[in-house]
């Protein structure tokens, strides 16, 4: 898919809908224009565009055009497609909307007309109805973006929706996820979501991948994407329902189809785990991307609230899971820092000698041959932390050393305000490791990571045998 690189990679592009003004197109104009990537401006009305030369066509640029973004209204976007082909354009970035989702004949038409000039002159069209692309590794977008707020990582997205692209990008940055590729492909005229995957599956940048669903125009090419990736990927697949289905229709103009069989598909391959929204889909990713896979299904918990762990033994035993069995060694460590009244039965329950024990416990843990996951529950209200000044910077410093020595893996749940999460984040974002530790406000998230890592790491080994 080596073809998919102009998408990511352009030496040159031109912008055909350029604008100087603060409206649709604004920003990727003026982001474009002033970055390393070389671009031209079109613009049938303006002959310069924030202090560039603006040309009337892309067939008026003096140079080989890589990639053609194209900002434009519905009407005009055929034309100038073909005004691409005739430049020898590589690949197209439609951004305009209006097309089949709109169920009008008219614009139906359209679309298939753009589908059947990619088809034909062989070049690469995403869109149309979306925001195209974003390379967090070179800093290329075709999209609304703010780089010095992203953070580089190994997580990369496919979604139909245009917008929403957008928001998983902000989401995902505000929860500390690093990403690396962020695709939206809209009506999908030529490039789709097996393209797409295909393509990062090959991306040394991406290490997981997460694909928004709304439907497919090719089963069998899925089947065989799916079949062949050695990436995990998550998946959320929307129109379960018949409303769903119904609006997934007028969105993209894609067809859902029978929810059973997408979920059938999905079971099929090793590599392939459904999620059941945004929420659950990135704090799973991000366990992914950061975390050593587990090499069994035993899980410690440790926490300072016995109810949460006990919240979290049920949710074990729902993912088919196991609470670890704590050696004796383990336990009589554990005694040797801890007060009398701790209860180290079922979880680790350290309760509010937590600061004082917190980390003689994990090594403790760390170190027990029966364990392969650990869950750490922070449950410490807010005005405790403000009062004794205490950062968990340094509880952080000591996971991330512990993850990294004895290859396992460890997710830490924040139970208790927005105000606590936030606390809680930022000390663990401002250690200065490599490593990192997830964090989410979700148990059932955190179990179901464990279980879907397990299941990689087991059934992509049985795959390779």
């Amino acid at each position: 898919m080596k073809e998919l690189n102009v998408f990511f990679e352009p030496k040159t592009l031109a912008i055909i809908g350029a604008s100087d003004q603060f409206r649709f197109g604004y920003a990727t104009t003026n982001y474009l224009l002033n970055s390393k990537f070389k671009t031209y401006p079109v613009n049938i009305k303006k002959d310069e565009i924030l202090g560039h030369k603006a040309y009337k066509s892309i067939k008026d640029i003096p140079d080989e055009i890589d990639l053609a973004i194209i900002l434009i209204g519905n009407d005009y976007v055929l034309e100038s497609v073909k005004d691409c082909v005739e430049k020898g354009v590589k690949g197209i970035v439609i951004e305009s909307a209006g097309f089949a989702e709109t169920g009008i004949e008219k614009y139906v038409n359209i679309q298939n007309e753009i589908a059947k000039l990619a088809k034909e002159s062989q070049i690469r069209i995403i869109g149309p109805n979306c925001i195209g692309v974003t390379n967090f590794y070179n800093e290329f977008t075709t999209a609304d973006m703010a780089f010095d707020q992203t953070i580089k990582g190994s997580v990369s997205i496919v979604a139909q929706s245009g917008v929403l692209g957008n928001i998983f990008i902000d989401w995902a940055t505000d929860q500390g996820i690093g990403l690396s590729k962020a695709i939206t492909i809209g009506n999908k005229v030529d490039v789709d979501e097996i393209d797409m995957l295909e393509y990062l599956n090959e991306d040394p940048e991406t290490k997981v991948i997460t694909l928004y669903l709304e439907g497919t125009k090719r089963g069998k090419a899925l089947m065989n994407t799916l079949k062949k990736s050695e990436k995990p990927i998550l998946i959320l697949k929307n129109g379960r329902s018949g409303i769903g289905s119904n609006a997934v229709k007028s969105h993209t103009g894609s067809l859902a189809g029978n929810d059973q069989i997408y979920d059938g598909i999905f079971k099929q391959f090793p590599t392939v785990f459904r999620v059941n929204n945004f929420y659950e889909m990135f704090n799973i990713a991000q366990v992914f991307a950061t975390q050593p896979l587990p090499k069994g299904k035993n899980v410690a918990i440790i926490t300072g609230s016995g109810s949460l762990g006990a919240l979290a033994c049920d949710e074990i035993e729902k993912q088919g899971l196991i609470l670890a069995n704590l050696s004796k060694d383990t336990i009589n460590q554990i005694k040797k820092v801890i007060p009398n009244w701790v209860s180290i039965n079922a979880t680790i329950d350290l309760g509010p000698s937590i600061f004082q024990t917190l980390i003689p416990s994990l090594k403790a843990v760390f170190e027990d041959k029966n364990v392969h996951s650990v869950l750490f529950i922070f449950s410490v209200p807010r005005w405790p932390l403000e009062m004794f000044n205490i950062s968990p910077a340094l509880f952080f410093d000591h996971m991330k050393q512990l993850s990294k020595e004895y290859n396992k893996p460890l997710i830490c749940v924040c139970f208790g305000s927005r105000w606590t999460f936030d606390f809680l984040k930022e000390a663990a974002l401002s250690t200065k490791s490599e490593v990192k530790i997830p964090i989410m406000t979700r148990i059932k998230h955190a179990i179901k990571a464990f279980k879907m890592m397990y299941e990689f790491n087991r059934n992509f080994k049985v795959k390779n045998d």
